[in-house]
């Protein structure tokens, strides 16, 4: 396994399916990233749509999820009930513990450490994803 996790930053669907296809071809399992600007301006729902819509697409074993909830809980619980892969929360130690026993009760991993990278401003985001895994 890497010893560095790259996660990619995804603005909509379009994104998302050409992450998962360049990664596919090179063997990769990508994190999409969804920044809180989106998880809080559209929702839980669009996010579980987004998810089943890729699902239905590629496999679920082909991607994984990454949302950003900085300091609301509530987009935090909604989220840990669609069972995100990855969410990312900010709280003080004593929160964060109790969110931290919800979440490993879904089976949900809280912040964990990825390093975030943003494929948009790349023209040739095949390339670039080979020398990050390259690198390694």
């Amino acid at each position: 396994m890497f010893s560095t996790k790259y996660c990619f930053t995804i603005n909509n669907y379009f994104q998302a399916v050409e992450i998962i296809k360049i990664a596919k071809i090179n063997k990769i399992v990508p994190t999409l990233f969804i920044n809180y600007f989106l998880a809080e301006h559209l929702g839980v729902d669009w996010i579980h749509e987004f998810h089943r819509i890729l699902q239905v697409e590629f496999q679920s074993k082909d991607f994984k999820l990454y949302v950003d909830a900085k300091k609301n809980y509530g987009l935090f619980i909604n989220l840990i009930e669609q069972k995100i892969n990855y969410i990312k929360i900010q709280a003080d130690k004593k929160t964060l513990t109790r969110l931290n026993q919800i979440a490993k009760l879904n089976k949900v991993l809280i912040n964990p450490s990825f390093s975030i990278v943003n494929l948009s401003n790349y023209k040739n985001r095949s390339a670039k994803l080979k020398k990050l895994y390259n690198k390694v």
